[in-house]
């Protein structure tokens, strides 16, 4: 195991911390500009720095990957253009396709309580597509497929063997936050909803590396545990 997830894990966990609440706060109070833009990107590139200093082989080119994409759609998606929307959305597809990839080489088959948390999920996904069937045909296609990926993604997350649910856990919120994002841009607006939404967000990516550095850090990228 690495000496890094000891000795320098809370070193990251403050810059993450504060980096984070330091953007909700200019985003609550409604303040914009590149330094807010900026500052946004801080909180995942620290986890994927940690990320690429902590893990190895094939998990730290799934988590780098995952990350990196993640980053570059934090930016895209905080700068004034409405325009590059889709952009971002391309980023963070790609973002949960590395994800998925990672989670679903360590997958193991559920068992029968497992296939009905599956099954609500994609009765779920179904449910949210239904929903969203209004907007402009031109987001409509890649919004489906966003929505397909991340389901996927959660499910991978699902299966994963682990002593915990935090992976899958983590896989939640970012669903939930995506949801949110998607209502408030698309329905109605949400009081306050970007700030939750981009809450929601940054726990979860926290989550997500948290426990994939508790299943590939600690077992050396092999998982042990039964479903």
């Amino acid at each position: 195991m690495n000496t890094i997830k000891t000795k320098q894990f809370p070193g990251f966990i403050f810059i993450y911390v504060v980096a984070a609440l330091a953007f909700l706060i200019l985003m609550a109070i409604n303040m914009g500009g590149i330094g807010r833009t900026i500052l946004k990107a801080i909180p995942v590139s620290t986890l994927l720095i940690l990320a690429l200093l902590d893990m190895r082989g094939f998990a730290r080119i799934c988590l780098t990957g995952a990350l990196l994409c993640s980053v570059c759609g934090d930016i895209l998606l905080d700068l004034p253009y409405t325009n590059i929307f889709i952009f971002g959305l391309v980023a963070f597809l790609v973002g949960h396709l590395f994800y998925t990839v990672l989670f679903f080489r360590y997958a193991k088959s559920p068992n029968g309580f497992g296939k009905l948390i599956i099954a609500g999920l994609v009765i779920f996904a179904g449910v949210i597509i239904w929903i969203f069937r209004g907007i402009s045909p031109t987001l409509f296609s890649p919004v489906v497929l966003y929505i397909i990926v991340i389901i996927t993604m959660s499910i991978g997350a699902f299966l994963v063997p682990a002593k915990n649910r935090l992976l899958f856990s983590g896989a939640l919120l970012f669903i939930s936050s995506d949801v949110i994002l998607a209502v408030n841009k698309f329905l109605f607006i949400i009081p306050y909803g970007r700030v939750i939404n981009i809450g929601l967000y940054f726990i979860a990516q926290f989550i997500i590396v948290v426990a994939a550095r508790t299943i590939w850090v600690d077992t050396g990228e092999e998982g042990t545990h039964n479903l």
